[in-house]
């Protein structure tokens, strides 16, 4: 059977993620920095007018969208907002959040596609538009790794609009064992899966020029106990995202399986409780960047 690439397949991508999220450890289910710190870092920066222009990429469910417009209505009265997620399934769900409190202040345009399409759609169409706010929520890992995109996001922007990304760090167990999946299955991903973390996007902004950031250190604790549990769906499900292979553990080696566990397992990725639990390090950052 041949391996495929999770991300091509948006509607198990959903529901390999859904059993990550399941699975938080004494942490918080949102990639949220807390009101205060977004108040004072985004919100008191934007400008004060009567209307923003937000763009959420790969924006998932939406929960993190529709926390953040909440806190930005309380500067402007209506955020006019584009979201552009491949999933239709994710999608769907955002609609149903953004239809309560949010609806009669918020208006949103819909674009069911990756953000390379909506990029290329944008140029043909000739677009200027330009945003106050954009989200990338984990979602740069799917656009790439010539380093355009942060250029590219930068000239969305309007000036003092921020870009606020969530993304893994250097550190982090993902980065770490996607790493050694990718040793043995890189081709798979065409070099565009997993294609930044944290210094490599800090580099960017540095030779940019054009904008000052800062980075707001933070970490999710998983417990993937049942990914060393024979015959577990869920177990399956969470190697599946953290691998970014879809039927992941029935579609390599047994050798090559087994290796990847017991890596899995290391100080390098996780931590083994007393009661046995297999807890599992996602250290991620969000970079708050200001267009000057």
């Amino acid at each position: 059977m041949s391996l495929r690439c999770l991300q091509n397949f948006p509607s198990h991508y959903w529901k390999s993620y859904r059993s990550m999220r399941d699975k938080f450890y004494k942490c918080p289910l949102e990639y949220d920095i807390g009101e205060e710190a977004f108040q004072k870092m985004v919100v008191d920066v934007l400008p004060k007018q009567e209307s923003l222009k937000t763009l959420g990429i790969g924006s998932g469910q939406g929960e993190l969208d529709c926390i953040n417009m909440d806190r930005m209505l309380t500067r402007v009265s209506h955020i006019d907002n584009t979201v552009v997620e491949p999933s239709l399934e994710a999608m769907d769900v955002y609609k149903s959040l953004i239809l309560g409190d949010l609806s009669d202040r918020v208006t949103t345009s819909w674009y069911q596609e990756t953000f390379q399409q909506y990029q290329k759609r944008r140029g043909s169409s000739g677009s200027t538009k330009k945003f106050h706010f954009i989200s990338a929520v984990h979602s740069l890992y799917y656009t790439g790794k010539d380093g355009s995109i942060m250029g590219y996001l930068i000239d969305l922007l309007e000036k003092d609009g921020v870009l606020f990304i969530a993304i893994q760090n250097d550190e982090s167990g993902f980065t770490k064992f996607f790493g050694r999946v990718a040793e043995s299955y890189g081709p798979l991903f065409n070099n565009d899966t997993q294609g930044y973390t944290t210094s490599q996007v800090a580099k960017l902004l540095d030779a940019d020029g054009r904008v000052t950031y800062n980075v707001l250190k933070n970490r999710h604790n998983i417990d993937i106990t049942a990914c060393f549990e024979a015959d577990s769906s869920t177990g399956s499900l969470l190697l599946d995202f953290l691998a970014h292979i879809v039927d992941f553990t029935s579609t390599i080696s047994k050798n090559v399986l087994e290796s990847l566990l017991d890596y899995l397992k290391t100080p390098d990725c996780s931590e083994i409780l007393s009661d046995g639990r297999i807890i599992f390090h996602e250290d991620w950052d969000v970079i708050i960047i200001t267009k000057n």
